[in-house]
């Protein structure tokens, strides 16, 4: 990765350096057509409506995705004022995922969505976090294979736009891959228009590479727009577009340390400000939340944005040690201000 001319000071021009300007292929799914397949990821408080607005601001994206929305809040909340739910015209298209539990007032729900006039519903079958899990969604949903059946065939009847599913490759068993295409035969026989696939186990969370050589044998048995996620880090993601294994590439924590990603992908050099994009967040976060829901919310999204710089751990340890927003910000600038060496 390209630093300028220097790895310290406030201002850097990064690119990729293995990487020419890119002119991507679009991809289409049922109606909606994504100028460039690359994709934000949906991350449990992190792609808020703050946050989607500040990767907006720097763009090269096809697509974002809201956090997962679970039924209640959409038949509870304000959706034009909950940061879960909220978007900004700047935000171009933003996809909505839904974290489903049972079929239970799916309808209503899916009514209450429409409002917001999301381009696509995708529906969380992959997350395996136990508060999840335990009220029967992500993991616990795909492994109900009845429950699944209906809860997809209930999405769809409510639901006429584009509508995807995200899920992992299931449980590490000597049967999983007879058991991942019973899957795709049900997505399939639902109407699903896309598939977004994390290839990694269940219970393999993050700790190990993602198994980005399975996705040549998805794409064998799935002839929709397939959308690669896990891992997609650098300029050798961009690879799986280019051999056909993948339609679009879904990108998350690398997006989160470094939310310009989607344009230096392509190729070009963006002047990047670090304690401006920091103040940025932090500016967006006051303006969508709650004075007491600021501070987890950038404590978050300090941990990932201090692996940029040689000694992040130090600006980790300042963001944590933070009891209040007073403390935090002026701990995180003068920190930023002061230069950092950037890491490589």
């Amino acid at each position: 990765m390209g630093h300028g001319n220097s790895l310290y000071g406030n201002r850097h021009s990064v690119s990729d350096d293995s990487a020419v300007t890119r002119v991507f292929k679009p991809l289409t799914i049922q109606n909606l057509i994504c100028d460039v397949p690359l994709f934000l990821a949906p991350m449990a408080g992190i792609t808020h409506s703050a946050f989607r607005r500040l990767v907006a601001s720097f763009g090269g994206y096809g697509a974002l995705f809201t956090e997962m929305i679970p039924v209640h809040p959409l038949l509870a909340y304000n959706l034009h004022h909950s940061p879960l739910t909220k978007r900004r015209d700047e935000e171009g298209v933003v996809i909505c995922q839904m974290v489903i539990t049972s079929p239970d007032s799916i309808g209503a729900a899916v009514k209450r969505l429409q409002t917001l006039a999301p381009a696509m519903v995708d529906i969380n079958l992959g997350c395996p976090a136990p508060m999840i899990t335990r009220k029967g969604g992500g993991r616990a949903l795909h492994d109900d294979l009845e429950r699944l059946k209906t809860v997809l065939d209930t999405v769809r009847s409510s639901w006429h736009g584009p509508l995807s599913v995200k899920c992992r490759l299931g449980h590490e068993t000597p049967d999983w891959q007879e058991q991942f295409l019973r899957r795709l035969a049900l997505y399939r026989e639902a109407g699903i228009d896309a598939l977004t696939v994390h290839p990694r186990f269940f219970h393999e969370k993050l700790k190990r590479y993602a198994r980005w050589q399975y996705f040549p044998w998805i794409r064998e048995h799935w002839k929709g727009p397939l959308v690669g996620n896990g891992d997609m880090v650098d300029a050798k993601a961009l690879a799986l577009l280019d051999n056909g294994s993948c339609d679009g590439l879904m990108i998350g924590r690398a997006a989160v340390q470094k939310p310009w990603i989607f344009r230096q992908l392509s190729g070009e050099a963006v002047d990047i400000d670090y304690c401006d994009v920091w103040e940025r967040l932090y500016r967006f976060t006051a303006e969508d939340f709650e004075p007491h829901r600021i501070l987890p919310r950038m404590k978050e999204f300090t941990s990932y944005f201090a692996k940029n710089f040689f000694f992040g751990h130090e600006l980790f340890r300042l963001g944590q040690g933070a009891a209040s927003c007073e403390e935090l910000h002026p701990r995180v600038t003068g920190f930023l201000r002061a230069g950092p060496r950037l890491s490589r």
